[in-house]
């Protein structure tokens, strides 16, 4: 009989580990959705080719570096626009409602929260943004990118 008990508790500790690495810790990325990404397209093809051929210090303007907490977009002449991830939530399998701080070139004003739905598809991550402010009637705009690398 006590055997069957100290089986049991190490299963349901098993069974918390495991929804516990399931569930995003709030502030950090998905593992998954981590790494370089360009625009899915020709010219995205293209940068991603030259960027793995010659391993430059800065991806050229138009990826998108992923890591724990931020979220790069690179611009011409270094303006990128940096995204202090602050909340990730998990809507349905591989896509994620995240919350970011976003701060703007030229990095005198203050940073806006800005609310991004994430869809990670193979290769694919799609980003989406509504064009208004607030309503739930205004029309998004996604983009889609492409994995570069691992």
């Amino acid at each position: 009989m006590k055997h069957r008990q100290v089986v049991a508790a190490a299963f349901v500790a098993l069974c918390a580990m495991a929804a516990q690495a399931a569930t995003p810790t709030p502030g950090i990325t998905p593992v998954d959705m981590r790494g370089l990404w360009f625009l899915k397209n020709e010219e995205g093809a293209a940068k991603c080719a030259a960027y793995l051929g010659r391993k430059p210090v800065e991806p050229d303007p138009g990826a998108l570096v992923i890591d724990e907490r931020q979220l790069q977009q690179w611009a011409e002449n270094t303006q990128t626009t940096m995204y202090f991830v602050t909340d990730v939530q998990p809507r349905r399998v591989n896509t994620w409602r995240m919350q970011t701080l976003a701060d703007v070139p030229p990095y005198d004003k203050p940073k806006a929260l800005e609310t991004y739905v994430f869809e990670l598809r193979q290769d694919e991550l799609l980003w989406s943004r509504r064009r208004g402010t607030d309503a739930l009637d205004e029309p998004v705009d996604t983009t889609v990118f492409a994995r570069c690398g691992y």
